[in-house]
C-alpha cells in the first residue's frame, strides 16, 4: 500500500547556510550504568527542523531516538547506542556539514 504523505522538502539555502557554519559536537554518554547514547549538540532549531533531522537520523542509524532541550547541553538529538560514525557520515553526506565543523569525542 502506497503512503499518502507529501514528499519531504529539501533544505533551502538559508537552512543549508546555517548548517554549514555551525560547529556540531557528536559524542557518546553512558546513562544508568549500561545504556550508551549518542548525543548530537550544536544544531539550531530556529534555522532547521530538528524533528525532521531526528527522523532521518533514526532511519539512517536504524535506532530509536528523540530531540529535546537538555539542562546540561541545550538543544540536542539523542540516539540509542554508539552511533558516532553513522551520524558523522549522515551529517556530511545528507546535510552538507563540512567534516572540520563536526567534533567527535
Amino acid at each position: 500500500m502506497a503512503s499518502k504523505l507529501p514528499p519531504k522538502k529539501p533544505l533551502d539555502f538559508k537552512q543549508r547556510l546555517a548548517l554549514v557554519t555551525k560547529k556540531v559536537r557528536v559524542f557518546t554518554e553512558t546513562r544508568k550504568k549500561t545504556h550508551v547514547v549518542t548525543i548530537i549538540q550544536g544544531l539550531d532549531s530556529k534555522s532547521t527542523n530538528l524533528e525532521d533531522i531526528t527522523s532521518k537520523l533514526k532511519k539512517h542509524c536504524a535506532t530509536g531516538g528523540t530531540y529535546k532541550n537538555d539542562s546540561r547541553y541545550g538543544e540536542i538529538i539523542l540516539l540509542q547506542g554508539d552511533q558516532v560514525n553513522k551520524v558523522k557520515q549522515f551529517l556530511t553526506k545528507e546535510l552538507g556539514i563540512p567534516e572540520e565543523n563536526i567534533e567527535t569525542v
